[in-house]
């Protein structure tokens, strides 16, 4: 069984930060071989005691070179905001039937690093050879990944391409060749989930939606071995209620804001 699932703030300075802090970081911008080098390091991603984990992810963002803002603002004058049926400005909806979540803040779009450090980190001594995001946004989990999981490949589906294609353009940048994203509306019928050692599903649409993967997950869960993790109360409540197979077995570990279960091993 897991320990301890309790994230606790570092006692002592991390190695790059006895050198580096976030805000010459900031102020300075790394070098693309010094950003290889830092996200190597798993505390790298892990958010300080003084600095709240969205806020750590934002400026993280900018320190790797993430042009986030300006993409989602580009959404934006595109598209309707996802709250809005109709506006004066005539903006169509994206991708009718699918939630894109256009319009959202970035940071409350995205999981934290911090978070993502935290369940993987839990992961360690498993040695997770393939982690699938479905609904990778901009393959933040690919990113923390590597730090904890360097041997591991990562395949994130993302339905809105421009995302995919910064996710992209960062992994190049980071020389990141064992991490890959996928345009995939992973509501699509004919959509094969493919086989990992960790999946991570988070309230992506409303919970038909998250049925149909849900569902599909379910016909994996007894005849192979992996993890999920869970974001969001959506997500999270339609397991407990919907699908005890997730957690009657083995159990599951909750945390504020993230839930994990196994088809194999007792949590």
């Amino acid at each position: 069984m897991l320990e301890n699932g309790l994230l606790h703030c570092p006692k002592k300075k991390t190695n790059f930060r006895d050198n580096l802090s976030f805000n010459e970081l900031l102020n300075t911008p790394p070098s693309t071989s010094t950003l290889i080098e830092l996200i190597k390091e798993p505390d790298f991603f892990v958010s300080p005691c003084d600095k709240g984990p969205r806020q750590h992810s934002k400026e993280l963002d900018k320190i790797l070179g993430f042009k986030i803002p300006k993409i989602e603002q580009g959404l934006l004058k595109k598209y309707r905001p996802y709250y809005k049926c109709s506006d004066d400005t005539n903006r169509k909806k994206h991708l009718a039937g699918t939630q894109t979540w256009i319009g959202l803040h970035p940071q409350v779009l995205q999981t934290p690093y911090s978070e993502i450090s935290h369940f993987l980190s839990l992961l360690k001594k498993y040695e997770l050879k393939t982690v699938v995001d479905l609904g990778a946004g901009y393959g933040r989990v690919g990113i923390v990944m590597n730090a904890i999981f360097p041997q591991a490949s990562f395949i994130g589906f993302e339905i809105l391409d421009v995302r995919l294609e910064e996710a992209t353009r960062i992994f190049n940048r980071l020389e990141l060749s064992n991490c890959e994203m996928r345009s995939q509306n992973i509501l699509d019928e004919s959509f094969q989930i493919p086989k990992a050692d960790l999946y991570f599903i988070y309230d992506f649409s409303d919970p038909q939606d998250l049925k149909v993967i849900l569902d599909k997950l379910s016909k994996k869960f007894f005849t192979e071995r992996f993890f999920i993790i869970a974001k969001g109360e959506g997500v999270r409540s339609l397991i407990q209620l919907k699908y005890p197979q997730f957690w009657a077995g083995h159990g599951v570990l909750h945390q504020k804001q993230w839930s994990m279960y196994s088809s194999f091993f007792d949590l």
